[in-house]
């Protein structure tokens, strides 16, 4: 297998995952499911991984990200795009073109799977609803149930909410899909996002319009399944990690991500000496592999995880959060929730106010992988992203 960092992973590539894979399938039988999962986990590759699969499970899949769409008409002109890709789709553009909003397409040709796109006239505001109402319905009118996965959803309801009237846009768009899943019971959808909808929704008042979606979380990789990944890797790449190599790199990543084991795997590839054959890293190489790790060139590893906290909170409650692991993060036992209300109660001296500012970001900050409660205290999930933040975000 290939050592990835960075990009979703597939194919062969695709490593483990099969409780998931289980019961992702098993909830779809009923429901449409909302994916949670902190970025770098591997929510990406796991849907790419169900779509590849989805025709052995019955079901006809589209899957598309929406972290480039600006705004809702290029939602639902992506939408078309990525059912366009799909073999068979002729048939509906058919029946979507004797629609009424048939006079919004017209039919072209362009390169794709299927050879068959479309292009679209002048949309008025609300055509787009139509439009996605017309594509919904007719996938509805086929005999194969239809997976229809859409990832970044929640970064796309943050970039409407910066729109003129934008958190009217912001229900009327979760409004129009919440209605899309109810009317068409053969069609499931899997929503998903590096931050959470449920999060942004509960910052907008608006749990309402996801509330017909089971939640998966998707974590961290068990120990055996790290140890595993770390020996297909090593088998690979003809390097001998011993049983204490490997047990360092797991201690050392602490939370299993695969994204941070995939790259301290590169960074050791990259202290390789330049000759052939096996090469066996001595256990003091592993250490300094953490210290580059962690070090400014690198930073670009970690970064995202005080950016999201912007993206999903918006301000001030993301200067609230960071205080809260600012005053966490010194002492590898974390901080009690005593602690990070007076931390928390400099900037909001209202005491109740306060308090339910602390109860909502901690909630925030224990199920997007900052934080975990442990023994009455909160302490980062990771050692890597505490010794992060203590570095390069408190200082």
């Amino acid at each position: 297998m290939k050592n990835t960092a960075g990009p979703p992973v597939v194919d062969e590539d695709f490593f483990d995952r099969e409780k998931e894979q289980r019961q992702m399938w098993g909830k779809l039988e009923t429901n449409s499911v909302l994916l949670l999962a902190p970025r770098r986990v591997g929510k990406t590759s796991l849907m790419l991984k169900l779509k590849k699969d989805a025709h052995a499970h019955g079901y006809k899949s589209l899957f598309f990200s929406v972290e480039d769409i600006g705004d809702e008409t290029g939602f639902v002109r992506k939408f078309y795009d990525k059912f366009c890709e799909v073999d068979g789709c002729e048939p509906i553009l058919d029946r979507i073109m004797k629609s009424p909003v048939g006079k919004l397409i017209k039919k072209t040709k362009k390169i794709s799977v299927s050879g068959v796109g479309v292009e679209f006239g002048e949309l008025a505001n609300d055509d787009w609803t139509q439009l996605g109402k017309n594509l919904a319905h007719s996938l509805n009118e086929l005999k194969e149930p239809w997976l229809i996965e859409i990832d970044e959803v929640p970064l796309f309801v943050l970039k409407l909410l910066k729109l003129e009237d934008g958190q009217k846009r912001v229900r009327a768009f979760l409004s129009w899909m919440r209605v899309l899943r109810q009317e068409h019971p053969k069609i499931r959808w899997i929503l998903a996002g590096s931050i959470g909808l449920d999060t942004v929704t509960a910052r907008l008042n608006m749990g309402d319009t996801i509330n017909d979606l089971q939640t998966m979380h998707l974590g961290p990789f068990p120990r055996e399944s790290a140890e595993r990944l770390l020996e297909s890797l090593a088998e690979s790449y003809d390097i001998i990690l011993t049983p204490a190599a490997r047990d360092e790199i797991i201690t050392r990543v602490g939370w299993l991500l695969p994204y941070y084991l995939q790259i301290s795997f590169s960074l050791l590839r990259d202290n390789s000496p330049d000759v052939s054959g096996k090469w066996e890293p001595a256990i003091e190489l592993i250490p300094q592999i953490f210290d580059e790790l962690l070090s400014p060139a690198h930073r670009n590893y970690f970064d995202y995880w005080r950016q999201r906290l912007t993206e999903e909170l918006g301000t001030p409650d993301d200067r609230h959060a960071t205080l809260l692991l600012n005053a966490a993060c010194p002492d590898e036992t974390g901080a009690t929730r005593q602690t990070l209300y007076q931390a928390l109660h400099g900037m909001i001296a209202d005491p109740d106010q306060c308090s339910e500012r602390l109860r909502y970001l901690l909630d925030v900050l224990v199920n997007d992988g900052y934080l975990v409660e442990s023994n009455a205290r909160f302490c980062f999930r990771f050692g890597l992203l505490r010794d992060y933040w203590y570095r390069r975000v408190r200082a």
